[in-house]
């Protein structure tokens, strides 16, 4: 089931009525509709943060700079309800995106440059999102040409009867520590061996950003960053 955000959103929010878990209020805009809001909001339940702690929606358009744009958006509407005094502000604000798309690459330059200008966290996989659940269970280097090479891996090797929009989430979050691990050593592998990025993905960023948000006794044990 996906998730998407209220477009028409009442400016009293739920932040007055609901105990914050947190001290940091989060914006996620993905690109997809399905695998990863329902992936990252199984991980704010499992880490027993509220809705209102961190937002989760997928953007009004499939491509990187929509993606961008949308999230934009969305925080400038943020910054004129706190000026009214109805809500506090985002502390940060990611965007969720692959580098697979036909449509998304011609604008992925762009893309970056505006997140860079406004101040937006991106979380990028290449070729896609699939290559961070791949990373759970199996670490490589080894290129893919596109998302159906990734998901015909997973299926053949480890989940058969996997379908985006219908995951075994909490299988695949008690295996993060170990997806961390392996994402940040594709990092250091490209940068070491100045290779294009594919497969790589950016996504243990914005988990590791969720796991600090959560309680000290809710977080995950994470391996410390090795990424410079």
């Amino acid at each position: 089931m996906s998730v998407k955000r209220q477009k028409n959103r009442n400016p009293f929010s739920r932040r007055s009525m609901v105990p914050r878990s947190s001290g940091k209020a989060i914006l996620i805009v993905t690109e997809g509709e399905k695998t990863e809001p329902d992936y990252l909001e199984g991980f704010r339940k499992h880490l027993k943060l509220q809705a209102v702690d961190i937002e989760i929606t997928n953007a009004d358009g499939t491509d990187a700079l929509s993606v961008v744009d949308y999230a934009i958006k969305l925080r400038d509407e943020r910054k004129r309800e706190v000026k009214r005094g109805c809500t506090i502000p985002y502390d940060s604000v990611w965007a969720v995106f692959d580098t697979e798309r036909a449509d998304t690459n011609p604008k992925l330059k762009d893309a970056l440059h505006k997140a860079g200008v406004y101040k937006i966290n991106v979380a990028i996989s290449n070729p896609c999102f699939e290559f961070w659940l791949l990373l759970h269970d199996e670490f490589t280097t080894a290129p893919f040409a596109k998302c159906e090479n990734v998901i015909r891996r997973i299926k053949d090797k480890f989940l058969p009867d996997y379908e985006k929009g219908n995951i075994p989430v909490e299988s695949y979050i008690i295996k993060i520590p170990t997806a961390v691990r392996y994402a940040e050593q594709c990092q250091h592998h490209h940068k070491t061996a100045g290779t294009e990025g594919n497969p790589s993905t950016g996504v243990y960023l914005l988990v590791r950003e969720m796991n600090e948000a959560t309680r000290e006794h809710f977080r995950l044990d994470l391996p410390l960053s090795k990424v410079r």
